[in-house]
């Protein structure tokens, strides 16, 4: 763009009154002009500019050349300009039709027009066009069409802007169907670019499902059906419900407040609600922390509620003009299936009879009926019974009588339809009035990098995640079809985050709703701890899997004391996993699923035996198995005797006899301080291990150095553990999964990064971290997270190790810095984990000191407590 000074001066004036004009609209923002009003400012503002900017070009044209370019012209603007929905840096559409002179001269005469817009500050779209060119392209093209639908003249020839309307009403009239099918599928393909999930967490304000564009879509559907688009006109020519006009107002004019403001804070055309911008905006229009939920929360829940508004109204819309085929019109009457003359299964829907709808305005039982049936015979409720359904519900009592309870507590057994029966019952509004702590958790922002959905969307998925376990071939599968009473579980899983946005720990909120809605249910007291129980301890078996070393006797028999009955911990495996699910994809992955399945076999085990110490018996049979499996001479060898009974029973349970014996030869060939280092690809868990021998490895930080190596290289660490054998040899295990590849890693990688991490042990040189495209600023967003830094010291847990735990947000070389400094304490690493928790990562350290011996001494604890917070409290990252 030029500067002011290499422009003209009338051009430096109108930018200067743009700029001026802009400011004041701004303030009448900022003292909370609503959103429409300071859109048609915005619109009112374009339009002086572009009458401004015409009358100077035909000023400098002779007399008879400016009258026939004013007859032979008509500047139109198009879409939110033409509405006058635009926001502060929304493009100028503007559409220049023409008439007797060829497009190029008019596109060279009004070039003042066009470059003038462009010069003051404003970014235009703009086409020239015949009338019957326009008509032609928007028969042809849906975008196009759907951008003329709101054309309004801003100067010119006005006859000349007429013939378009009337071609282009004419021709919208004539294929209206086709039409209203090309604006649905345009709109389906945006929605699937820029999220089609309602409850997305960032949402693109005017592109993501339900929001402006969606608006936009029901005002084109509208035009051509009815051949009006402004929702004031429908509402009074019928076509637009007195209950549907207010819900379409009210998100316009909320949306069109929050996008005036997103532009106008950025300076720039800017839609995407971050997390940093949805925090701002929150505190903009004035959101507190209160009732338990954060100002942003609060911002959120409402941002949703207009958004799934809008949706149902898109979604009613399109199933309106879903289109009978002749086929369907003949097989129908023959094929119909009735059911008490009061619902019809056809060959795509569920409907109600005139009987059926009568039923279904006054009777909350009628209407999870015919909800089941769709679901069960896997077809749609045809769109009258739908919109029944939806203006119905708030006419029945928020709370539904125990016969509706019972009767939706039946339905909860059937996992076949239970997902589809939860979705669409808390879609039409009935679901809360069964289950009030829905209410609560409706469109309910979990303000983390963690969660992808709304609670009352993850809830949903949750159950829906479960059903589909039945179709595993594996543990969870098997688990899954053994759990007893189905309905337990998906109770538990409908209501197990609906503690989340209170002050207190939404596990202990949880369990008094578990227990409230039992009640309501009048459940039996067995029924209802199994369900207090899920609920309250839903995070227990992950802690457990994700954060300890689960080879712990002590670990199993605790758990298993706690879970009390095999039938309670096969509900609580599949609740964790299904929970992990329904977080986002790819959350619960191969090797979550083992490690749960493990702990969920050697604890089912343990309460089936009475006790979790029997299998130590065993593990010393096998030791002596182990021993006498070895060759003569191996035997002879007193170095053998001592590593296998030196050897971990973590090690022992994950190793076949084979296996035992390949990994000491191989340690047995080490001569004195050297290091052996190889990797092996698990298949099940689809991850890499790669086993470390160190001669004489204490005291030299091999644990930091090779996870240093092993970051450094690409390599995601899940869990890791070091033990200290006989003679001085130090043994370790990383179990890892590549993250520069998807494809597997090549024999040659392996080998690559095993020979870094032997290289690394006793290098004065620190790893370095190679730097990830966009890693920055998603660090950078996980901290918006209001949780705290923190490192947690357990020494009642274990009976031979301190466990430390790290919560912070991850950076690069996190880990390395963690283990160096427990090194550098004198501290020894026998077992690390590495998860998760919401936006932080959590780092797990089972630590002795240097003598092996746990550490109680008070004030040795917090002198490692506090080293370890001014690690995280440095944001110095690792070169």
């Amino acid at each position: 763009m030029p500067s002011d000074a290499d422009q003209p001066d009338s051009i430096q004036q109108l930018r200067q009154e743009l700029r001026d004009q802009r400011d004041a609209i701004r303030k009448s923002h900022e003292r909370n002009l609503p959103g429409p009003q300071v859109s048609a400012k915005l619109a009112s503002l374009t339009d002086l500019l572009i009458h401004r900017l015409f009358d100077l070009t035909l000023s400098n044209l002779d007399g008879s050349e400016a009258d026939q370019l004013r007859d032979d012209v008509a500047l139109v603007g198009l879409g939110s300009y033409a509405r006058r929905q635009c926001s502060p840096y929304s493009d100028v559409d503007l559409m220049i039709l023409h008439q007797n002179q060829k497009k190029e001269v008019i596109a060279t005469k009004l070039r003042p027009v066009t470059q003038g817009i462009f010069d003051v500050g404003q970014q235009l779209g703009h086409s020239v066009r015949t009338p019957a060119e326009a008509v032609q392209l928007a028969r042809n093209d849906a975008v196009i069409c759907t951008s003329l639908i709101d054309a309004r003249l801003i100067i010119g020839n006005r006859e000349l802007f007429e013939t378009f309307r009337r071609n282009f009403e004419a021709m919208v009239r004539k294929n209206n169907k086709s039409l209203c099918r090309a604006f649905l599928e345009a709109r389906s393909e945006e929605r699937d670019q820029y999220g089609e999930t309602l409850y997305l967490l960032e949402p693109h304000i005017k592109r993501s499902r339900g929001g402006i564009r969606d608006m936009n879509l029901l005002r084109w559907l509208s035009f051509a059906e009815h051949g009006i688009s402004d929702p004031d006109r429908l509402h009074l020519a019928g076509a637009l419900s007195k209950f549907d006009y207010h819900r379409l107002q009210s998100a316009r004019d909320y949306f069109l407040k929050v996008r005036n403001e997103m532009h106008f804070h950025a300076g720039a055309s800017h839609d995407l609600l971050n997390r940093a911008e949805q925090l701002r905006i929150a505190e903009w229009m004035g959101h507190t922390h209160r009732s338990g939920l954060l100002p942003v929360e609060h911002f959120m829940r409402d941002y949703f509620r207009h958004s799934n508004h809008i949706w149902q109204l898109v979604r009613r819309r399109k199933a309106s003009l879903q289109v009978v085929s002749t086929m369907t019109r003949v097989l129908e009457p023959m094929l119909v299936k009735k059911i008490d003359d009061d619902y019809r299964v056809g060959l795509k829907y569920v409907s109600a009879t005139p009987t059926g709808l009568a039923k279904l305005k006054t009777d909350m039982g009628e209407v999870l009926r015919i909800i089941a049936l769709s679901a069960r015979e896997g077809k749609f409720i045809d769109h009258a019974t739908w919109s029944t359904l939806l203006l119905t519900a708030p006419d029945f009592s928020d709370e539904a009588d125990l016969a509706v309870r019972k009767q939706f507590y039946e339905q909860l057994a059937d996992s076949n339809s239970v997902g589809d029966v939860l979705r669409v019952l808390h879609e039409l509004g009935y679901l809360e009035k069964i289950v009030p702590a829905m209410k609560h958790a409706r469109c309910l922002l979990q303000f983390n990098q963690y969660h992808k959905f709304t609670v009352d969307e993850h809830s949903l998925r949750a159950v829906r995640k479960a059903a589909e376990f039945a179709n595993r071939d594996d543990a969870l599968g098997e688990a899954y079809r053994d759990v007893a009473d189905k309905r337990v579980l998906h109770l538990a899983l409908l209501l197990h985050d609906l503690g989340k946005g209170f002050e207190e720990d939404h596990s202990d909120v949880g369990r008094r709703i578990a227990l409230e809605t039992c009640q309501l249910f009048e459940l039996d007291e067995s029924t209802t701890n199994d369900v207090a129980f899920l609920v309250h301890k839903h995070l227990l078996m992950a802690h457990l899997a994700f954060r300890r070393d689960t080879s712990d006797p002590h670990l199993i028999r605790s758990f298993a004391d706690r879970v009390e009955s095999v039938e309670r911990l096969r509900m609580l495996f599949v609740l964790t996993c299904a929970d992990l699910a329904a977080v986002g994809p790819g959350v619960l992955n191969d090797w979550k699923t083992d490690v749960l399945s493990d702990l969920y076999a050697r604890t089912s085990r343990a309460l089936q035996q009475g006790s979790a110490g029997a299998p130590d018996t065993k593990l010393e049979a096998y030791r002596k198995e182990l021993f006498d499996q070895l060759t003569e001479s191996e035997q002879n060898d007193p170095w053998f005797g001592s590593q296998i009974t030196a050897l971990p029973a973590s090690f022992l349970a994950s190793c076949d006899s084979d296996e035992v014996h390949s990994t000491l030869r191989r340690f047995r060939k080490l001569t004195n301080r050297a290091a052996d280092v190889w990797c092996e690809y698990m298949p099940e868990p689809k991850t890499l291990r790669f086993t470390c021998g160190v001669s004489q490895g204490s005291g030299r930080g091999g644990f930091s150095s090779m996870a240093g190596a092993l970051s450094s290289n690409g390599m995601q660490i899940h869990e890791a553990d070091t033990d200290l054998l006989a003679e001085g040899l130090l043994m370790l295990r990383y179990s890892v999964t590549d993250t520069t590849t998807t494809e597997g890693t090549s024999e040659e990688r392996q080998e690559a990064v095993s020979r870094a991490m032997m290289e690394a042990i006793d290098s004065a040189e620190p790893p370095k971290f190679p730097a990830v495209w966009g890693r920055e600023q998603e660090e950078a967003s996980k901290q918006l997270s209001a949780l705290p830094n923190e490192v947690r010291i357990d020494t009642e847990l274990s009976a031979d190790f301190t466990i430390v735990e790290v919560f912070t947000f991850d950076r690069r070389g996190l880990l390395y810095q963690l283990a160096r400094k427990l090194h550098d304490m004198h501290l020894v690493i026998s077992h690390a984990k590495i998860g998760t928790y919401l936006d932080q990562v959590v780092d797990v350290f089972y630590v002795t000191d240097r003598a092996r011996i746990k550490v109680t001494d008070q004030q040795r604890l917090d002198e490692i407590r506090e080293e370890l917070l001014e690690v995280i409290r440095s944001r110095e990252p690792v070169s």
